[in-house]
Parts: C-alpha cells; sequence; structure tokens
C-alpha cells in the first residue's frame, strides 16, 4: 500500500504541477494581451492629447481674430462717427440744420438698428462728396 500511497502522491503532484504550469502560461497569455492593450490605449491617449493641443492652438488663433475684428469695428465706429460729427458741423454751419432746434445727438450711447441705417448712408455721401 505504501507503494500505491506514493505512486498517488506523485501523481497528485503532478497534477498540481501541470495546473500550476498552466496556469502561469494563461497568466503570461493574459499579461501579454493587456500589454497589448495598455499600448493601444496609450497611443489612443497621445493622440488625443494631440487633438486638444491643436484645438487649443486653433480656439486661441480664433480668439486672437476675434479681438482684431472688435478692435477695428470699434475703430470703423469712431471713424464714421467722426465723419458723421464733421458732416453734421458742416450742415450747421452752412445752414441747413437749424442750431436753436434742441435735437442734440448723443454719440456716446449705443446705436440701434435704425441709428446705423441713417448713419451709413450720410457717411457713404460724405465718402463719395470725397472723391
Amino acid at each position: 500500500m505504501s507503494e500505491s500511497f506514493e505512486q498517488s502522491i506523485v501523481s497528485l503532484l503532478e497534477d498540481h504541477v501541470e495546473l500550476a504550469i498552466s496556469t502561469v502560461q494563461k497568466l503570461r497569455a493574459e499579461k501579454l494581451e493587456l500589454e497589448a492593450e495598455i499600448a493601444r490605449l496609450s497611443n489612443d491617449v497621445l493622440q488625443r492629447d494631440a487633438k486638444i493641443q491643436e484645438l487649443e492652438t486653433r480656439n486661441s488663433e480664433l480668439d486672437e481674430e476675434l479681438n482684431l475684428e472688435k478692435l477695428a469695428t470699434t475703430q470703423e465706429r469712431s471713424e464714421i462717427r467722426e465723419r458723421l460729427e464733421g458732416l453734421m458741423a458742416v450742415l450747421s454751419a452752412s445752414g441747413e440744420i437749424a442750431a436753436d432746434t434742441g435735437d442734440e445727438i448723443d454719440f456716446t450711447s449705443q446705436s440701434t438698428e435704425e441709428d446705423t441705417d441713417t448713419s451709413l448712408p450720410a457717411s457713404d455721401s460724405e465718402d463719395s462728396e470725397e472723391n
């Protein structure tokens, strides 16, 4: 019996060793799969970081462009106001606008659509007079 008992123990140990070997092989295969997945995800993160950087750069460029457009618009409005004030002064001096009407134009207030519509032709006519 002792010989069969020893064979049982040896057989049992061999089974455990084979199970351990297969478990180690399985774990190595899973490790390789996980490393490949990590590499793929790292690549995705790098691509997204590059895309985010590109979008942030584009956003900065658009912000700068918007600020330049706002500045140009402000300067253009200022020039139109100056030309309109000059035209009003010329008309007033020539007697076409009565000095005692009491109506004064406030150039510091925000212009409405009606103001914009009426002031643009006046500036256009001034431009045509200069040419």
